[in-house]
């Protein structure tokens, strides 16, 4: 049994009467979408060096053909590279609901095998982000602290890694967890003093998470076609997802990657009746690990604890080894991490939500104005998804608190990029449908659409994503409060109603969504 399966009984197929001929249309014609954005991506990356891929110097296995593309260029490739991405999956989810069922599962994975693996062997693309991951590692590798010394200094003292150091982030340490760092350093390691060599292999490790996270998904929701294939959608196959992840290197796939293996130890224990305390370990180391890597993942780690509210010896042993595990990786860097950390939340000029400068300007304010709104966004996403139509008995672990918390600290962010939202897809992924799937699809998309190509980003582009950002929390909030959406008798399908009623049977409508 699955999650999805216990926890939001729904059917494989419904009925041959009420699967239109619109969503074969939709499903078809989304899938034809996801391919040319994929096909688009991969094109401007393999030109090589221009506005999408930052120069990394001669070294490097990486294949091009150094296109020099113009910045229009790249603008409109990757630009409608996005827009494809976030309309053939939208309209993939579409078909799902109303019962296509045209593509498998299986063949999916193996392109998104596929792609991550093309991806990977071409130059990172959409972010300079890489190049300081690469940066910081060489720093570690080198013996000295990447938590105080900064990519200018290495810059100045005439490594080759570090004379190819990015602009931006120049003067600023590392705020990436100890678990990012040591990744950084090993790839540092294989690297040795070339910048694309080390850049390769971070990239290697980023599509081995990626693809690992995509095996534990699709674990999770068993056999199910419909179910798989969602995954495979969301995470698996999604253009975005794949080149924010692999093509452009962000280590929060490997965040990702420990908090869907702490869901994945939690569920997998409980259904084999695994000693609790072990269980409840298991699964917080993995998710301080998500932590270690980047803190912001502490409010989905939260909403994990949540999920266990009912099993309090996992929930207290769970919370215990995440507490002595995150802490001592971070203590174990020293004092230097935490107050890198500390000044990076501090440093206000990469703020894209318009948040009154007499509360930024004011730390506590700050945080506890931030704390708020988060947690208040938490309890609207969770109170709509708790609908009845997918409650969950005792005996199910409910992962929708960890859908909740992770939508909000993402959304809510005072700093918005699309390859954040690597925080809520998997864990969206494991749910049923529902209103939220489209609205946050669309806001992907489009904080793709304005920060592409991505090299040298503009006023302007931050300025728009300045203004998207408050409607889509407004286009959240509304969903959280609007009636939840009905649908005609032609449209119900039978649903078993899971472990706390046994084989008791009952009529709920099919797009009776949350």
């Amino acid at each position: 049994m699955s999650i999805l399966s216990a926890a939001n009984p729904a059917p494989d197929v419904p009925p041959a009467s009420v699967r239109p001929r619109a969503g074969r249309v939709l499903g078809a014609l989304g899938l034809a979408l996801m391919v040319l954005s994929v096909a688009l991506f991969a094109g401007g990356m393999s030109a090589g060096r221009s506005r999408l891929v930052p120069f990394l110097g001669n070294g490097g296995p990486f294949l091009d053909w150094n296109g020099e593309l113009s910045w229009e260029t790249v603008a409109i490739v990757s630009r409608t590279a996005a827009i494809c991405a976030g309309l053939g999956v939208a309209g993939v989810l579409c078909a799902l609901r109303r019962g296509w069922t045209g593509v498998s599962p299986r063949q999916l994975v193996l392109v998104g095998v596929g792609v991550a693996a093309v991806l990977t062997v071409l130059p990172p693309a959409g972010s300079s982000d890489i190049l300081n991951y690469a940066v910081y590692g060489r720093i570690s590798d080198l013996g000295f602290d990447p938590y105080s010394m900064t990519p200018e200094q290495l810059h100045h003292s005439g490594d080759p890694v570090g004379l190819l150091r990015p602009g931006s982030w120049a003067d600023q340490p590392t705020v990436y967890g100890p678990v990012a760092t040591a990744v950084q350093t090993v790839a540092a390691r294989l690297g040795g003093s070339s910048m694309g060599w080390i850049v390769f292999w971070l990239k290697v490790f980023n599509a081995v998470a990626f693809l690992a996270t995509a095996f534990l998904l699709d674990r999770l929701v068993g056999s199910r076609r419909e179910a798989r294939v969602r995954v495979a959608v969301l995470w698996t196959a999604n253009p975005l997802a794949l080149f924010w992840m692999v093509g452009s290197g962000h280590a929060d796939v490997l965040a990702a990657l420990l908090l869907v293996g702490a869901v994945y130890v939690l569920w997998s224990g409980l259904r084999q009746s695994w000693p609790s305390v072990l269980v409840g370990l298991g699964a917080g180391v993995l998710a301080s690990g998500a932590i270690s890597v980047k803190v912001t993942y502490a409010l989905p780690v939260i909403g994990l604890g949540l999920a266990c509210i009912r099993r309090p010896v996992v929930l207290i042993s769970g919370a215990g080894g995440a507490v002595v595990a995150a802490g001592g990786a971070y203590l174990s860097m020293g004092r230097t991490a935490l107050s890198s950390l500390s000044d990076r939340m501090a440093h206000d000029n990469d703020l894209f939500l318009p948040i009154p400068s007499a509360v930024v300007t004011r730390p506590l304010l700050y945080s506890v104005t931030m704390a708020a709104a988060t947690a208040t966004a938490a309890v609207l996403i969770w109170w709509r998804l708790r609908d009845r139509a997918s409650s969950v008995s005792r005996d199910v672990l409910d992962i929708r608190p960890v859908v909740a918390c992770a939508i909000a600290c993402v959304v809510l962010s005072p700093v918005q990029y699309p390859w954040y939202d690597a925080a809520f897809l998997p864990m969206l992924a494991l749910l049923a449908a529902s209103r939220f799937d489209e609205a946050l699809i669309a806001r992907g998309a489009v904080l793709s659409f304005v920060l592409l190509p991505g090299i040298g980003t503009s006023q302007w582009q931050l300025d728009t994503v300045g203004l998207a950002a408050p409607f889509f929390i407004a286009v959240l909030v509304a969903l959280c409060l609007l009636p939840r959406w009905r649908s005609g008798l032609n449209a119900s399908v039978v649903r078993g109603t899971g472990l706390s009623h046994g084989s008791k049977v009952e009529w709920w409508p099919h797009r009776d969504r949350g």
